[in-house]
């Protein structure tokens, strides 16, 4: 599957759909080929990748956002799956969990319409990461940056509430009001979704 996503990826002229929500090793390789494109190809291509949180890659992440071309990354829970549309003509579609799944090219118009109806429905709900969210003022955006770190680095809400000297309760409300900003659906994917926007410095070694 990795291999012919690689060659699919090469062979783009003028757009790219990518969904990707299973088999770690296949995302490595479909992530290496699209950092490829995005280096020799980035402005003459227009590419979109969704990704299940488990699959983001942050450091792709940032570097489409500061290349600044047309291209996306989006995250959302998904089936498994694995598909590659090329420039609408052709898609590479697998399904199911890895290792029980068969890849098939596909180039049939009505098949490869569905595949392409069905990723514009799910794109449309997915959390946008290449998008730069703004939290309004200074003294805010500080607040929601150390409310990530905590959340990052598994403190309680007690421990944390005391050391941003706030309430239990109202850290509780920032927490909801980030993941809310961020479009996550847990506390985990609000970490994730804020290490691939760049919101958070690395954690100490």
């Amino acid at each position: 599957m990795g291999p012919a996503i690689e060659s699919l990826i090469r062979g783009a002229r003028v757009s790219l759909e990518v969904a990707l929500s299973t088999d770690a090793e296949v995302s490595r390789l479909t992530h290496a080929a699209l950092r490829e494109a995005l280096r020799t190809r980035g402005r003459s291509l227009r590419a979109r990748l969704l990704c299940t949180p488990a699959m983001v890659d942050t450091r792709f992440v940032r570097e489409v956002t500061a290349a600044g071309h047309a291209w996306e990354v989006r995250t959302t829970q998904m089936p498994p799956l694995c598909a590659v549309v090329v420039d609408g003509s052709a898609t590479l579609v697998s399904v199911g969990p890895p290792g029980a799944s068969r890849a098939s090219l596909i180039q049939a118009a009505t098949i490869l319409q569905a595949v392409r109806n069905f990723y514009a429905n799910v794109w449309g709900n997915a959390t946008a990461l290449t998008e730069r969210i703004h939290f309004g003022d200074q003294p805010r955006t500080d607040t929601v940056r150390q409310v990530l770190q905590k959340l990052r680095d598994g403190v309680t809400d007690e421990v944390a509430a005391r050391e941003l000297e706030v309430s239990v309760r109202t850290y509780r409300r920032y927490v909801a009001e980030i993941m809310t900003l961020l479009g996550a659906e847990s506390r985990f994917q609000a970490g994730v979704y804020a290490a691939a926007l760049g919101l958070l410095p690395p954690p100490e070694a």
